[in-house]
């Protein structure tokens, strides 16, 4: 048998840096997916596959590493007996071959461990049991060094949400709505970003300035409590402008920890995005990677991305993911 699984990409809309500080964030899942299959070998090795930007293949002895840090923290424990063949596909994650900023590595760790879970499930015949949010997240911060974990919630569980860290490292999840009428696109800057460097960045800076740090933090939690409480408040108005004041409070962000989290390119975007009526901001790191416009007129968004296209900017037709993680079994 073999199993088969897919988890959604995510945009970040409220709450980033200041998320690892206890901010409350707000997350949407995209429809852009990580897909897992996992099938027993009758070959004497396992192979792996990554598709991605490119493909990369793996063939290795089972009970052997692979290479690949994602497979090999996963086959620390169960998985299926002997030779295995499997895959993560996040190509569309990519574009011409670039990373977009969607969360890949998120979603490529949900599918691969519900499939890995699958597998284990039938080598000990039982029925499998999806992993919740919270284990993901302490899987996928051993694979990555840290993070929020805020990706790996939207990917697990889909839909829009609100985001919290606890002082002891615990997650507070939410299950939220846009305001009605509100719609969203992504824009692509048009350069990948080097997430792990700018998050090096803000650790340093908030060591380097306490006082001037927790000043700033404060004031960016602020502005996304004001826009979590907007959007459970159906407030349209509200919940744009708290995105374009978040925009400009990373701005300020880049400017105190010396990195360009919102780079010419987003600048301009935005400039433009006030001149349809939308809302504007990075999403996630900054640095490069994806934007997120926002309007509760679609007719101005739809103009803006008319526009953003005829000026060469990649527009990422998106819509809410409203199902996370999904496993499936699937018998020959």
């Amino acid at each position: 048998m073999a199993w088969l699984a897919r988890s959604p990409g995510k945009l970040v809309v409220l709450g980033e840096y200041a998320v690892l500080d206890g901010a409350e964030a707000l997350v949407l899942a995209v429809d852009r997916y990580a897909r897992a299959e996992l099938a027993p070998s009758t070959a004497a090795e396992c192979c792996f596959e990554a598709r991605a930007g490119t493909t990369e293949t793996r063939v290795f002895a089972p009970g052997r590493p692979s290479g690949i840090g994602l497979v090999d923290l996963l086959g620390e424990h169960g998985g299926p007996a002997g030779a295995w063949v499997g895959a993560i596909d996040s190509r569309e994650f990519h574009a011409d071959g670039t990373k977009l900023g969607l969360g890949s590595s998120a979603a490529a760790l949900c599918s691969w461990a519900a499939v890995w879970e699958g597998a284990t499930a039938a080598r000990e015949g039982r029925a499998p049991r999806l992993p919740d949010a919270e284990a993901l997240i302490a899987l996928h911060r051993r694979f990555q060094g840290g993070g929020s974990g805020i990706d790996v919630a939207a990917s697990r569980l889909g839909g829009v949400s609100t985001f919290a860290l606890g002082g002891d490292g615990a997650v507070r999840i939410g299950s939220v709505r846009l305001p009605n009428s509100v719609g969203f696109a992504g824009i692509f800057a048009g350069r990948s970003a080097a997430t792990p460097d700018l998050l090096a960045r803000y650790a340093a800076w908030k060591a380097h300035d306490p006082r001037r740090s927790r000043e700033l933090v404060a004031e960016l939690q602020s502005i996304s409590a004001a826009g979590c409480a907007a959007a459970r408040g159906g407030d349209a108005q509200r919940f744009l402008d708290a995105v374009v004041a978040y925009g400009a409070g990373l701005e300020k962000l880049g400017g105190a920890i010396g990195a360009d989290i919102v780079t010419a390119e987003h600048r301009q975007i935005a400039a433009h995005a006030r001149e349809f009526g939308v809302a504007y901001k990075v999403s996630g790191a900054g640095g490069g990677d994806v934007g997120i416009a926002l309007a509760a007129d679609s007719d101005a968004l739809d103009a803006f991305k008319r526009f953003m296209d005829e000026q060469g900017f990649g527009v990422v037709s998106l819509k809410v993911a409203p199902q996370g993680l999904m496993l499936e079994e699937r018998i020959p």
